[in-house]
């Protein structure tokens, strides 16, 4: 034995910490603000091949008021779960709070673009 003693490390590994839980509203803002898109698709494919081109101007109504009130009860699910999902996340015990922001953000350019799209659809329909 020589008597040299080798010396313990410094430092210890750091321990593993879990990651924060997510927030479920947060996430919930999100899927409400992508479902305007799946909801989208689908009344403007029926809308399509139910009312086409020569439908008349009441039924063109019917369905931008019908449209509207869907995309807008998705958006506002969306504007809920989103400003809960950002008050669940404010103290940082929760991750998401990207998703909450996303979720109100995506959800409220889907409703402009939706509306506007309805009113120059309908515009459209009147001039012929």
């Amino acid at each position: 034995m020589s008597g040299y003693i080798t010396p313990k490390s410094a430092s210890a590994p750091a321990p593993v910490t879990p990651p924060k839980p997510l927030s479920r509203a947060a996430a919930r803002s999100l899927w409400f603000a992508l479902a305007i898109i799946l909801a989208n698709v689908v009344i403007n494919t029926v809308t399509l091949a139910y009312a086409g081109a020569g439908a008349p101007a009441g039924l063109a109504w019917t369905v931008l008021i019908a449209h509207a009130v869907i995309v807008l009860a998705l958006f506002g699910f969306a504007l809920a779960a989103g400003v809960t999902g950002l008050r669940e996340t404010a103290g940082g015990a929760l991750r998401g709070r990207g998703r909450a922001i996303a979720g109100i953000v995506v959800g409220g350019a889907l409703v402009l673009i939706t509306i506007g799209g309805g009113l120059l659809r309908l515009a459209l329909s009147f001039l012929g």
